[in-house]
């Protein structure tokens, strides 16, 4: 019985730096059919954080996306340094550079950003009783807004589609049940 999983024949890098790799793999499916190239992106792994205050307001950022060529709102969140394995502390990382603040932090799991072409995992991590503890980290690279929404606000702005990038609607959806402070159940 067939596994399902496709054979790599050959791989070669297309192109390769420190912010991606794009890979060109041969590939045999399981029936035979022979799939060549198939490109597929390498990054790093990346935290996306849930943070709430005491009140378990929702942080968020704003900030310019270049992709997008506009401000983007979203979930603070950013990639894993070289090295880097423990996700709990990438996330505490990120969040006290990108907005100074800081809190109790766990792993509610990880998704994948596009399995179809990404070999990269998002991790999605929580962060409790958040508060200001430094300024930001000065980067001109990223000019990062925060604002504080309510749980429901934040929601609202999920489904609305309202924040931009589409992964982080089901980090947060799966970030606030495990916090007890949402509740998604089927209809």
């Amino acid at each position: 019985m067939s596994d399902g999983k496709w054979r790599v024949t050959a791989s070669r890098y297309i192109h390769k730096d420190r912010w991606i790799s794009l890979r060109a793999d041969d590939c045999v499916t399981d029936e035979g059919a022979v799939v060549a190239p198939y490109y597929v992106l390498e990054y790093r792994d990346w935290v996306e954080l849930i943070a709430l205050d005491a009140d378990n307001n929702v942080l968020l950022v704003r900030q310019y996306r270049h992709g997008l060529g506009d401000i983007s709102t979203e979930l603070p969140a950013g990639g894993m340094d070289p090295g880097e394995t423990d996700p709990i502390a990438a996330a505490a990382r990120e969040l006290l550079e990108e907005t100074g603040f800081t809190g109790t932090f766990s792993l509610v799991g990880e998704s994948r950003p596009n399995a179809g072409t990404h070999s990269n995992r998002t991790h999605i991590v929580l962060a409790r009783d958040v508060v200001r503890v430094a300024e930001p980290k000065d980067d001109p690279t990223e000019r990062i807004e925060t604002l504080w929404v309510s749980t429901a606000e934040a929601i609202r702005m999920a489904l609305a589609g309202e924040l931009t990038v589409g992964m982080q609607t089901s980090a947060l959806l799966r970030g606030l049940a495990a916090a007890g402070v949402a509740r998604i159940e089927p209809v």
